[in-house]
């Protein structure tokens, strides 16, 4: 995959009310166009076809990764996440529906989010994997809908380098809202970063418990390309 869905019709009038830039490395643009520049449109990491699915946790569920998470990927992430640039997940969450249409089209028909707690909800002002997966709704007309909660504000995962206490970490963090939501569906589920897969898998294990029929996953950036973890 080598390309990015393009803004919708009203990218001309974005031009002109807020200077564009770039969603990953911020620079500015001349053209808001597809949001992302030249430079980073030629050297965007992304996955070899082969790799962009991976299974996670103990259900395995599939889970498509667009973007290796290096250079100015990982910094677009950071930007959106702790630079409160919200504007970024427009372009990140097409990203994201094209991964997904590509690789998991078929195997769902609604989509969902993994949250953050209310605490870091409002230190953020937003939660930017709601934000992703609106965006990526956007794409097919499908609403994206708030089906989990997490009930329990922990480390952040980023903090956290070990597989065994990054799924600890995320045990009996989440519930699902109104389980009669999640009954009987087929989710794709979303979220910004793939690392492990421990949250991923921690929300998917919940829907199933409440119910859904199948759960797939998939993530703006996961892994190196180097190959190492880190």
């Amino acid at each position: 995959m080598a390309t990015i869905f393009r803004s919708g019709p009203g990218e001309l009038l974005l031009d002109l009310l807020f200077p564009p830039k770039c969603a990953f490395c911020g620079k500015l643009m001349e053209r808001f166009g597809d949001g992302v520049c030249p430079d980073c449109a030629k050297n965007l990491p992304f996955i070899e076809d082969g790799k962009v699915l991976r299974a996670i946790g103990a259900h395995r569920y599939p889970c498509a990764v667009a973007l290796y998470y290096d250079g100015m990927v990982k910094e677009g992430v950071h930007a959106l996440k702790f630079g409160r640039t919200s504007w970024r997940a427009g372009v990140f969450g097409r990203c994201i529906a094209q991964t997904a249409a590509e690789h998991l089209g078929g195997q769902f028909d609604a989509v969902t989010f993994v949250p953050v707690s209310p605490r870091r909800n409002f230190q953020r002002g937003f939660d930017q994997a709601r934000l992703l997966a609106e965006a990526a709704g956007n794409i097919w007309g499908v609403e994206a809908e708030p089906i989990l909660r997490k009930i329990r504000h922990n480390r952040a995962q980023s903090s956290l380098e070990d597989p065994a206490l990054r799924h600890k970490n995320v045990e009996n963090a989440y519930l699902v809202r109104r389980p009669r939501l999640a009954a009987g569906r087929r989710f794709l589920l979303i979220d910004d970063v793939c690392t492990t897969g421990s949250t991923l898998s921690a929300c998917a294990d919940t829907l199933m418990a409440a119910g859904a029929a199948s759960v797939v996953c998939a993530a703006l950036a996961g892994g190196h390309g180097d190959g190492k973890e880190r």
